[in-house]
């Protein structure tokens, strides 16, 4: 039986969208996909994700790859890239009628520390009774020993758990040790029927 729902973040919780909020930074097309390549979609983030890279050497290694004029761009974009996400407002009564459901929740995201920042704008974030993120542990999911590191530091076994995110290789990876979920699209509606075919009542 689950008793636990568990939350990624980004497009689930809150809108990311890199492609949208760097156009804010740049007109020019092609210096938005440099810094998009240089910064977001690199290596160098999912270290900064990963807590195993500072912002200041994310700036430093990102800037080395980019053009002189764009070097002011990485320092904006990095201190700023936060503030143009918005919360997903529908999540937030699907995190109330869970909770009064008698359902445990919890976020599990690849995340920076930056998630200190802007954790006032998650919807329904007081519902929550425990927060995991990537950059706390040095690990990704889909990591195998993450989603250990998950289960054990709450001590959740992972058939009781039912898991939300928008990557499927994230929900697969959960599935290999237990947790099964939801590949989240943005469709409330699909949600809410997947949940009530596993018996979660909502």
């Amino acid at each position: 039986m689950i008793k636990n729902v568990v939350f990624d973040m980004g497009n689930v919780l809150i809108r990311y969208a890199p492609e949208d909020f760097i156009k804010t930074y740049t007109s020019n097309t092609e210096n938005q996909k440099l810094l998009l390549d240089e910064i977001f979609y690199a290596d160098l983030w999912q270290q900064f994700d990963r807590g195993t890279l500072t912002k200041e050497a994310l700036v430093e290694r990102a800037s080395a790859h980019l053009p002189i004029e764009l070097h002011r761009s990485v320092s904006d974009v990095l201190d700023t890239w936060y503030e143009n996400m918005t919360p997903i407002s529908e999540m937030e009564d699907i995190l109330e009628r869970l909770k009064a459901n008698g359902y445990d929740l919890y976020l599990f995201s690849n995340v920076s520390q930056d998630f200190h920042q802007f954790k006032h704008i998650i919807p329904g974030l007081d519902y929550f009774d425990g927060l995991f993120l990537s950059s706390d542990w040095k690990g990704l999911k889909p990591e195998k020993e993450l989603y250990q590191m998950f289960f054990s530091y709450f001590d959740l076994a992972p058939s009781e758990c039912f898991f939300v995110d928008d990557s499927r290789e994230n929900i697969e990876g959960a599935a290999a040790l237990g947790m099964e979920g939801h590949v989240f699209d943005g469709n409330i509606s699909d949600l809410e029927q997947h949940f009530e075919q596993v018996g979660i009542r909502i």
